[in-house]
């Protein structure tokens, strides 16, 4: 799968996701208050964690149409992002995760061999999502195992 990124240069995502290591992707628009609330927990995180990447892709909001350049490119002048960022649409960015996007933000979490594993709509806490991969087995449910 290939999306374009900020510099208006199309990507294949493989370049960042399947390559022996885990990776979160956050889904989200510079014009969802929710979605920029989260940003400094997104930021936290890659502190915290800075040997997984993170990874941006950006959808129009409230249409879910394809994100818009511009928005993002002014967006990311007052608030630097310091992590690849995309711009998809709904349909794009529900091949990316493997099901249906039902809302943003959405945080999808990367296997190391390019799998994408769960998504989480709504606003997510750091630490579920680093007890989600430090509890993750493949056996187990990945769903619920760590989180009783």
């Amino acid at each position: 799968m290939r999306l374009v990124n900020i510099s208006g240069t199309e990507e294949p995502l493989s370049n960042h996701i399947g390559k022996g290591q885990w990776v979160v992707v956050n889904i989200w628009s510079p014009t969802c208050s929710a979605c920029v609330i989260e940003l400094p927990q997104i930021k936290k995180f890659i502190a915290r964690n800075p040997e997984i990447p993170m990874l941006g892709v950006t959808l129009d909001f409230p249409s879910f149409e394809y994100g818009k350049m511009d928005i993002l490119r002014n967006f990311v002048k007052r608030t630097p992002l310091d992590y690849p960022l995309f711009l998809a649409d709904i349909d794009l960015a529900s091949q990316l995760i493997g099901r249906r996007l039902t809302g943003v933000p959405s945080i999808a979490i990367f296997h190391p061999d390019g799998r994408a594993l769960v998504t989480w709509p709504g606003v997510v806490e750091i630490d579920e999502i680093e007890k989600y991969i430090a509890n993750y087995k493949e056996e187990d449910d990945p769903l619920s195992d760590g989180f009783n």
